[in-house]
């Protein structure tokens, strides 16, 4: 019987075997459990689905997701929402349930279809089914995989593409039109899997021509039509939809430690003692597994003593040298150019700009060495087939299996209870969420911002509610878009030019609260101010609207909170002991003893003038900003009571300074002489990004002191 089933089906159950294992049974198929999404990157993947499946059919391009987010968001490319199965379930939308979500198919597929291009790529180098088979084993349960699908990287957590790219690799010819479809599917999939197929192809690509197996001429042509074709997948998912905002050099962050293969992180391995690590090197998690390194250690023993059996090794350099290229390539990516562990770095070096900028764009560099990580794996096993016996080695293969799954039994718990047992409750109780009129079609958020202060509640009630939202979370975001749309709510609120068909939401984050004091003086008298499950919310033209009559939602005092009074030509002072704290509005960190960093992309300083306002107001701003070697200039915008009054600019050459800023008169008067200081700053800046230090502060502003005279 079981030799009547083919082996691949053997190695899709596996697949199967392990998705069931580490999920605790595998309910997180079923298309309508949400619960265990409802958070972090599963949330962010979800909504981008959510908000795309009510997307029109018919659109340009296709992946366009412009509800979620709207002018700052793009597409579904870039919520990581998988777009390959978002455009398959999209046709169907009126026929799904609500909610609905496909996450969960995608990582058992994800997982079997790891097992089935494992078992394919052994079989190019052992006809032994069992041995095979229990080959196939530990690719399923690769630590890097699982990582992946612990840390809520459902489309990443596609290493199958890797596998299957490396079949081709290792065919005896060149499979176009596989390599054409291969490629798509990555597109479709993630940008960085995209990447890591890319490179493997070019190998594959070269290893034919150095081989002659292929005319120039045939090269150029497949070359031709995979690009493409590659640009039409793109498009249609949505990539070129940004423009700026792709590239975000982040120095040695993410880079895997150069102890990866070794270092089992917290959960793999209650043998392996705990290494040090810093900063972001859990993204570059490479390691081997407990087994794994067992058989490393034995195939270099049976190496280094059987010179008889070492002679039966054949290299094809033909073959290798091509793949050992991209592999090399991959792993300094992965290194960065900090190469090192934990908190020390052996080898800094500088990349030419035009590099770092196009490594930027995969700024979690650490990832780069899945393709590296899968060759090892699929060299010890090739020796190992060689050297070992084949009636010991499925005994021995079995054994280290057991090995490995019995020491990362911590990570498996943890994994099994973080996608089984999450449960979730959305905070939005209240009736006023349940009977919002249906005049208002969209949502904003008042003050956007690049990192979402509670994001998640809001937008998915804008999804579920088929409504559109100006902020959100995604993988890369338009810099210059968000402060532009900064710079327009903050004008909006001051000017009271509050959209009719616009439910305003304010979180609880100073800067947020700051604009809702402002926002109690620019609201209209049609206009209703609330507060339900700790959101604020401003309901433009509520009095007026019959169906919101019908509504009876106590409305809190509108008086707003005066902020301190300050007197003008009074320094005030950031340092370790100065009066600049009851002024601060958000975005600031505890002072020091020189002054106080900005430690986000806005901060701002919210005050009264008390007394006499003269014809004309000066801001002196002392101080300095964050410009290392690898970002030299900083520029910060600058606006007050919503209108922008200059900026800032340091460099590393002319840092330390003071510049002063002319305010309108007429600003401080309008708004009964209360401030609201806004600085905005592009690019802020973490030390340990650059390797300077272990500060994970993201700085930009550097006051000493500022008045206003």
């Amino acid at each position: 019987m079981m030799r009547k089933i083919p082996p691949v089906i053997w190695a899709a159950l596996i697949g199967i075997a392990a998705f069931l294992y580490y999920t605790g049974g595998g309910a997180i198929v079923s298309p309508t459990s949400t619960d265990w999404l409802m958070r972090g990157d599963f949330g962010q993947h979800f909504l981008g689905w959510n908000f795309f499946r009510h997307t029109p059919l018919l659109q340009f391009p296709p992946g366009a997701n412009w509800k979620y987010g709207e002018t700052l968001g793009s597409s579904i490319v870039f919520t990581d929402s998988t777009p390959l199965f978002a455009f398959l379930f999209k046709p169907f939308t009126a026929l799904l349930p609500e909610p609905f979500q496909y996450i969960g198919i995608w990582l058992a597929l994800t997982v079997m279809l790891q097992g089935v291009f494992a078992y394919k790529l052994l079989s190019l180098f052992s006809a032994d089914r069992l041995t095979v088979l229990l080959a196939t084993a530990f690719f399923v349960v690769a630590p890097p995989l699982w990582w992946r699908i612990f840390l809520e990287s459902d489309a990443l957590s596609a290493h199958w593409l890797i596998l299957a790219a490396l079949y081709l690799y290792f065919n005896d010819q060149l499979r176009r039109r596989a390599w054409l479809v291969l490629l798509c599917v990555a597109s479709l999939t993630h940008a960085y899997l995209l990447a890591m197929v890319l490179a493997i192809w070019v190998a594959d690509v070269l290893q034919r021509g150095l081989k002659k197996q292929i005319s120039c001429g045939a090269l150029a042509v497949h070359g031709l039509v995979v690009a493409a074709c590659l640009a039409l997948s793109m498009w249609l998912a949505g990539y070129f939809m940004l423009h700026d905002g792709l590239s975000t050099p982040v120095g040695g962050y993410f880079r895997m430690s150069l102890l990866g293969l070794i270092d089992a992180g917290s959960w793999w391995s209650s043998i392996l003692p705990e290494l040090p690590r810093s900063g972001g090197e859990y993204e570059g998690l490479s390691y081997l597994g407990s087994g794994m390194l067992a058989l490393l250690a034995i195939v270099l023993a049976a190496l280094l003593i059987s010179k008889k059996r070492r002679a039966t090794l054949t290299w094809r350099w033909w073959t290798l040298l091509p793949l050992l290229a991209a592999a090399l390539i991959l792993t300094l990516q992965a290194l960065t150019a900090f190469i090192g562990w934990g908190t020390h770095d052996i080898l800094v070096y500088h990349l030419p700009s035009v590099l770092e900028r196009f490594f930027g764009v995969f700024r979690v560099a650490g990832r780069m060495f899945w393709p590296v990580f899968y060759l090892i794996y699929i060299a010890v096993f090739c020796v190992a087939f060689k050297l070992i016996g084949r009636k010991w080695l499925p005994c021995l293969l079995g054994a280290l299996l057991l090995l490995q799954l019995v020491d990362g039994n911590e990570a498996t718990q943890n994994i099994r209870k973080g996608l089984r047992d999450y449960q979730w409750t959305s905070p939005l109780q209240s009736d006023f969420w349940k009977h919002l009129p249906k005049n208002y079609h969209r949502i904003a958020i008042v003050m956007p911002s690049a990192y979402a202060y509670d994001y998640f509640p809001i937008a998915l009630f804008a999804s579920e509610h088929d409504l559109s939202i100006n902020h959100g979370y995604f993988a890369r975001m338009d810099k210059n878009k968000l402060l532009a749309l900064q710079q327009q709510t903050s004008e909006m609120v001051f000017g009271g030019n509050y959209d009719p068909h616009t439910l305003y939401v304010f979180h609880e984050d100073p800067l947020s609260v700051a604009f809702w004091e402002q926002a109690k003086r620019s609201a209209q008298p049609g206009d209703f101010l609330g507060a339900f499950d700790g959101y604020r919310v401003l309901a433009p033209g509520w009095k007026d609207c019959r169906e919101c009559q019908q509504l009876h939602f106590a409305a809190p005092p509108v008086q707003p909170s005066p902020p301190l009074q300050y007197t003008l030509g009074t320094a005030i002072d950031f340092r370790s002991g100065g009066n600049a704290a009851p002024y601060l509005a958000g975005g600031w960190v505890g002072p020091e003893v020189w002054g106080s960093w900005t430690n986000t992309y806005l901060a701002a300083m919210r005050l009264g003038i008390s007394g006499t306002i003269p014809a004309e107001l000066t801001l002196e701003v002392s101080g300095h900003s964050y410009v290392p070697p690898e970002h030299p200039r900083q520029t910060i915008q600058v606006a007050v009571n919503g209108q922008h009054v200059g900026e800032l600019r340091y460099t590393a050459k002319d840092n330390q300074s003071v510049q002063s800023l002319r305010i309108p008169t007429e600003l401080v008067a309008k708004n009964h002489g209360e401030l609201l200081i806004i600085f905005s700053i592009a690019e802020p800046i973490s030390p340990l990004q650059v390797r300077e230090s272990t500060d994970m502060r993201t700085l930009g502003l550097g006051a000493v002191s500022m008045t206003i005279r």
